[in-house]
């Protein structure tokens, strides 16, 4: 990994408005390509607005992202950003040099999601330009064996897009339970936000943004509608994850494990 900076931006998407979410999507990349980030994301389905069922009548090929896709060579500037694919799946794509990287598609599905979308069965780690990135769609960030797999596949920054009621406070108390444990016990940075405001469907979204370093430690955050821009050092992870250690603060946890013993976590 590269040194670089990196912008997660809680914006509101109304569903169905994939013409009007892609201008605010835009937008946002102008403005951070100025701020000379590397890499901007954007919460769970952002492109096409979060609301089950009815997302699943919005369903696109990787066309809808087009103008993203061009913006992204036009403003030298890689984006993540989502939407529900073709096949009806919740995606979120990497965006890079006006092509698109890869997509991941969301393997856990929440209840309600489960009876209208089709779950993913991958969990790929892509490689840009500065970093090695994987992505953890919103309540996927309760499954630890998602991050490890990612981490041990070679993972420097894991994107964790939500979209989620949780406001304020309470959005904030939930990733600080969680979050800076997936970051520390794997060596990877983690970086979420959620969605922000009505979706036009009834629903208000929370919004909020935070990154955590590799050893679990908050680098920044912000609630509501907002945007939080870091500047990621791999020093210290480059560190913890060099063959041999000075003293236990720099273990790599993943190298110490027994996975003969964990056999009941993957029946």
């Amino acid at each position: 990994m590269e040194p670089m900076r990196l912008r997660m931006v809680s914006v509101r998407s109304t569903v169905g408005d994939l013409g009007g979410n892609t201008a605010r999507i835009l937008d946002s990349c102008r403005s951070a390509a100025s701020d000379d980030v590397d890499l901007v994301c954007f919460p769970e389905l952002s492109v096409t607005g979060y609301a089950m069922p009815d997302s699943r009548s919005f369903a696109s090929d990787e066309s809808v992202l087009g103008p993203i896709v061009d913006a992204s060579s036009e403003l030298g500037i890689s984006v993540c950003c989502g939407y529900v694919d073709g096949g009806g799946r919740i995606a979120q794509a990497l965006i890079e040099g006006g092509r698109i990287v890869g997509t991941y598609r969301k393997t856990h599905l929440g209840e309600r999601e489960a009876d209208a979308m089709v779950p993913g069965d991958s969990l790929p780690v892509f490689k840009l330009g500065k970093a090695n990135v994987a992505i953890q769609i919103c309540w996927e960030a309760h499954f630890p064996e998602i991050t490890g797999t990612y981490a041990l596949d070679g993972a420097d920054i894991v994107l964790m897009p939500f979209a989620s009621g949780l406001t304020g406070e309470r959005r904030q108390s939930s990733w600080d339970r969680v979050l800076p444990a997936r970051a520390y016990d794997n060596t990877v940075f983690v970086a979420a936000c959620n969605a922000w405001g009505d979706n036009g469907r009834g629903t208000v979204l929370g919004g909020g943004a935070a990154v955590y370093d590799v050893r679990g430690s908050k680098m920044a955050s912000a609630e509501g509608e907002c945007e939080v821009t870091v500047d990621l050092d791999p020093s210290q992870m480059d560190r913890i994850r060099a063959e041999g250690y000075e003293s236990m603060r720099d273990v790599y946890f993943l190298d110490k494990r027994r996975p003969e013993l964990y056999g009941r976590l993957v029946r």
